[in-house]
């Protein structure tokens, strides 16, 4: 539909050089997430325990995460409270 026009080829062109330039990154920023997440996988089957530490771990880090950030929510709470005027209107 696009093709005839100047601008898609242009794109078009453009788009195979940048591949072709980052071909192997591209490429090793799937394979290495890929193969990490297998061998993991391999690792649990082997070791199922392994399972449970890393939960734990993943509950210890969010637990942690939730509790700073209610901390952090309840001070500014408190400093945006300390700053407030009360007006009594009679």
């Amino acid at each position: 539909m696009f093709t005839g026009q100047q601008s898609a080829v242009r794109f078009f062109r453009t788009g195979q050089r940048m591949s072709q330039q980052a071909g192997g990154l591209n490429r090793w920023l799937l394979i290495a997430p890929g193969l990490s997440l297998v061998l993991f996988g391999l690792a649990i089957l082997l070791w199922p325990e392994l399972l449970a530490y890393m939960v734990a771990g993943l509950f210890i880090a969010v637990g942690f995460s939730v509790t700073g950030w209610g901390w952090r929510l309840s001070r500014r709470q408190r400093n945006a409270a300390a700053g407030w005027q009360v007006v009594d209107e009679y």
